[in-house]
């Protein structure tokens, strides 16, 4: 009976070892190379120390330019310093092909060239924009009305071959509350003024780079889609702004102002005194 049973010990014995050995995991010479062919499984070993990415300090100076590089290389920096310089401050500049090319032409090194279109900024592709409203007049907030002589407001700024189309409903702004409205008062010693100011901002899309005229003008029509619709009644009151819409930059800001002033002899009346475009890149 004693070896019964001792035979039954050494045989669960080696039913336990043979389990444990088949559910411990394979040591990494006997990982099949098919398993880490298909990416879920990795083995350290095989990075023996491996490459790590490359740490850069910035600098607080501005970003370097084409010209600034072309300068750099024809006043003979080396090319370690210019990459350097690259590392250190980036480049809002176009890195293009064609303006790879153009460096190249100019007789900088093929390996600065290579570190600028690293270290470039990336291209814009939006901006932020923020159109702010004021409505100036007479009294206060509960005697402001909500009419306009020409009830939109258009914004227009092209694209490459197509126009981004921007317009309010004024009726709309003057009778709602919004996140970003506020009544301040403008008072001097001879007039009593209000000033009703209505702000919006968004992120849009402007994906071409180059010289742009931004359109400001109110319409009696609410669809106008380009600026081929705007009707001859509306053209002479149209104003342009020039801007240029760089490849690349540290900001993408741009701010429309408009002031609309209430009619002294139909008080319920507004009609737009001036507007104010700008952008700020840098």
């Amino acid at each position: 009976m004693r070896y019964i049973l001792a035979g039954l010990a050494l045989l669960a014995g080696l039913a336990l070892s043979a389990a444990a050995q088949q559910s411990a995991p394979a040591s990494p010479g006997q990982v099949p190379k098919k398993v880490l062919d298909e990416g879920y499984l990795f083995n350290i070993v095989d990075w023996d120390g491996g490459q790590l990415p490359k740490l850069y300090e910035r600098s607080d100076q501005l970003p370097l330019s084409l010209s600034d590089i072309r300068h750099l290389s024809a006043n003979k920096f080396s090319d370690a310093a210019i990459i350097k310089m690259l590392e250190e401050r980036r480049c809002a500049c176009d890195a293009s092909v064609e303006a790879l090319v153009g460096l190249k032409q100019a007789g900088v090194s093929e390996t600065v060239i290579a570190a600028l279109s690293l270290h470039a900024l990336p291209p814009n592709r939006t901006l932020d924009l923020k159109i702010a409203i004021d409505f100036e007049g007479v009294g206060g907030a509960d005697q402001v009305s909500n009419q306009a002589r020409k009830g939109y407001l258009y914004l227009i700024i092209p694209d490459g071959n197509r126009e981004r189309v921007f317009f309010a409903d004024l009726q709309s702004v003057l009778a709602g509350r919004w996140q970003r409205d506020a009544l301040m008062d403008n008072t001097d010693p001879l007039l009593v003024k209000k000033v009703r100011r209505v702000a919006f901002g968004a992120r849009v899309p402007l994906k071409t780079h180059d010289h742009k005229k931004a359109l400001v003008f109110t319409s009696t029509r609410p669809d106008i889609y380009k600026s081929a619709d705007i009707p001859a009644t509306d053209r002479a009151g149209v104003q342009t702004f020039e801007f240029d819409y760089p490849t690349s930059s540290l900001q993408q800001n741009c701010t429309l102002q408009v002031l609309y002033r209430q009619d002294a002899l139909l008080p319920d009346q507004w009609r737009l005194l001036r507007s104010h475009f700008e952008c700020e890149w840098d």
